[in-house]
């Protein structure tokens, strides 16, 4: 079924907030086997977000928006999709006394403008807000289906889980799955790749295969849709197999994003970490805490971008800075053991490198990082070379990071 996915309010056209429902809904409807083809964002604007909901409707079978539900004067969506899909706009009483009654549970007056989230196009399906107070609802008109989503990211999550898509389904039936593997091919170019896999490229049908420029590395996505999660992944491992023969596939990073099955390991071993940073300042320490429940795991990250700060923090010798610089084996070795002492933490890791621009005092290229694991059992070293902007390269010497210390645990720890 070909879905399209339009993102309401003008805040999002303005760069104030991220837009993260787009990506959550492309990301779960896929994953239940809807065909996301088309998205698109649109501000608090009725002529253009009149516009934006006819052209959807007119090559999408399925339209879900988000945002717009509320009480204000710009909350307008609601209204909007009724005008398009010329249906009557009209109060819901039952939905009216279950805000009256919402809102003095929470201790707060049920003013005249809160009536607005009581109003439906007729015949609308209301979906249950169980994070807020405007409900969702599903439209079905002239084999169209129309859904529209609260705004805020843990409204819209909720409703999509637990209401739309059982509506969905209840209607349309199982729709399969779509699926997708990411294949990190580090250290080749995008030509280079193609170049290689040309023949794969123009033969592909189901599953079929896409470049992705990532942060400091260029990655394959190899994408099937069946009817089971399992028989997608059998389409796909044939061409998979071949890719690794022919390009250097690197072990991280396939399917999911390897802090999540980082920190998954580490809940389930119970052990601590924390993290000794140079050239990612830090940013080992913020993707860690982004997740709620971190305290658990994540003891602290030193950011000791100056060599005094390696010496006095996390006790790195003046000697080995002297003799082998800030960038080396040596200093990234001795990082990881002082962010382990400093913190009594179970696993410590540590990055120092040249995010670049230029080179690094022997003249090592932009992109060069070492990076280290300790533990009781022992202290890994490892050198990488990332392409990419100063930022790229910082975002995959954090990944590349966790990624290495995912598999310290599994192969020095056996956990």
């Amino acid at each position: 079924m070909i879905t399209e996915i339009i993102t309401t309010g003008t805040e999002l056209l303005l760069g104030e907030i991220d837009n993260e429902n787009s990506r959550y809904l492309a990301e779960l409807m896929n994953e239940h086997g809807f065909t996301v083809a088309f998205m698109t964002t649109v501000g608090d604007n009725p002529e253009r977000m009149r516009a934006a909901f006819a052209t959807a409707l007119s090559r999408a079978d399925l339209v879900i928006t988000s945002g717009g539900l509320g009480s204000t004067q710009g909350d307008i969506t609601k209204k909007i999709g009724a005008e398009v899909l010329g249906l009557p706009y009209v109060l819901f009483p039952e939905e009216a006394v279950r805000l009256a009654a919402y809102y003095k549970e929470k201790g707060r007056p049920y003013l005249p403008s809160l009536s607005r989230q009581a109003w439906f196009a007729e015949g609308a399906e209301l979906l249950r807000n169980e994070a807020g107070s405007a409900s969702g609802c599903l439209l079905s008109h002239h084999g169209k289906l129309l859904v529209h989503l609260p705004g805020p990211p843990f409204e819209m999550k909720r409703m999509a889980e637990k209401h739309m898509l059982p509506s969905l389904k209840k209607r349309l039936g199982e729709m399969g799955t779509i699926r997708s593997m990411i294949l990190p091919i580090p250290g080749r170019t995008e030509a280079e790749i193609e170049e290689i896999i040309m023949d794969l490229i123009l033969a592909q049908e189901n599953p079929t295969i896409a470049l992705l420029a990532r942060p400091g590395y260029i990655a394959l996505r190899v994408t099937a849709k069946a009817e089971t999660a399992e028989a997608a992944y059998a389409l796909m491992s044939p061409l998979v197999t071949e890719l690794r023969k022919r390009l250097p596939v690197a072990d991280y990073h396939i399917e999911q994003h390897v802090r999540e099955d980082l920190v998954a390991l580490l809940e389930k071993t119970h052990l601590s970490i924390s993290a000794a940073e140079s050239c990612t300042g830090g940013l080992i320490g913020k993707l860690m805490t982004d997740l709620p429940g971190s305290s658990a795991y994540f003891k602290g990250s030193a950011v000791t971008y100056w060599n005094e700060a390696k010496e006095n923090v996390l006790g790195v010798s003046s000697e080995t800075l002297s003799r082998y610089t800030a960038v080396s084996g040596e200093t990234a070795k001795e990082m990881a053991e002082g962010s382990r002492r400093l913190y009594a933490s179970d696993i410590a890791v540590s990055t120092t490198g040249y995010a670049g621009p230029g080179r690094g005092e022997r003249g090592e290229p932009s992109g060069t990082v070492f990076l280290a694991v300790s533990s009781a059992y022992g202290t890994e070293v490892y050198e990488e070379h990332f392409l990419g902007s100063r930022k790229s390269v910082r975002y995959a010497a954090a990944e590349k990071a966790m990624y290495y210390v995912m598999e310290y645990i599994r192969k020095r720890m056996g956990k």
